[in-house]
Parts: C-alpha cells; structure tokens; sequence
C-alpha cells in the first residue's frame, strides 16, 4: 500500500529506527552513571638522591587526573592518587621518567636522564 508515493513498510521501518534512536539517546547517560569511577592511589619507587629530586618528581605529578601526588624522598616512595578514566599508571610512570628519574616500572632514556640537575645525578651519586 502506497501514501503519498512512500511505502507503509518504509513508514513504519523509519518510525523503528527514529524510536530506536530516541530509546539509545535516552538510556546513554545512564551508562556514563554506572562506570566504577573511583579514583586509584598507587605506590611505587622512584630513584632520586636530593631535595630537588623530590620537587621534579612532584611537579611532574602536576597533571591532569593526578588528584594527589607525593614523594617521600626518605622512602623514595611516590604516592599517587588518579582518576584511571583521566590517566594511566604507565602514563604516571612516563611523566616522572620525562623529568629524568627512573621508577620500579620504567627507566627513563639518557636525553631524559641528562635533564636532571649535575646533583640529582642518582645512577652515579649517593643520597646527600
């Protein structure tokens, strides 16, 4: 049967699809509500010998989806607190590796390791 020169079946298959669409747009926000998003606190070491070690390390924490960064220089333990939907752990790795320090999970390359200060040289120096 035939209205207004369209098809019924092609009337009704679009009012299907326009449902459909209207359903899927309504239920999409109830998907974003039900994700676990909890934030996650790591801990891990950080090599480092000074002072200025420490500030680096923590100002390379100062990024988006870091809640909360701290490092122990007496430990050498890096606290972090992120929000996993913002951030990775390896990403967290690959931002103190960036300033030259090396972490339990990645080492930082040479170019990144010469970045750091003559006195924060941790792979050749003790603590100071």
């Amino acid at each position: 049967m035939k209205l207004f020169g369209i098809n019924a079946l092609q009337i009704l298959n679009h009012t299907f699809m326009k449902t459909i669409q209207l359903i899927s747009f309504l239920l999409f926000p109830l998907t974003l509500f039900s994700q676990d998003k909890e934030p996650i606190t790591i801990k891990f070491h950080v090599e480092s010998v000074c002072g200025m070690c420490e500030t680096a390390i923590e100002r390379a924490l100062d990024a988006k989806g870091i809640i909360a960064g701290d490092y122990d220089l007496e430990t050498t333990i890096a606290t972090v607190t992120y929000k996993p939907w913002k951030i990775t752990e390896p990403e967290i790795h690959a931002l103190i590796n960036a300033v030259g320090y090396d972490t339990e999970k990645s080492k930082c390359t040479d170019e990144q390791y010469s970045k750091v200060h003559g006195c924060c040289k941790y792979r050749e120096l003790t603590k100071h």
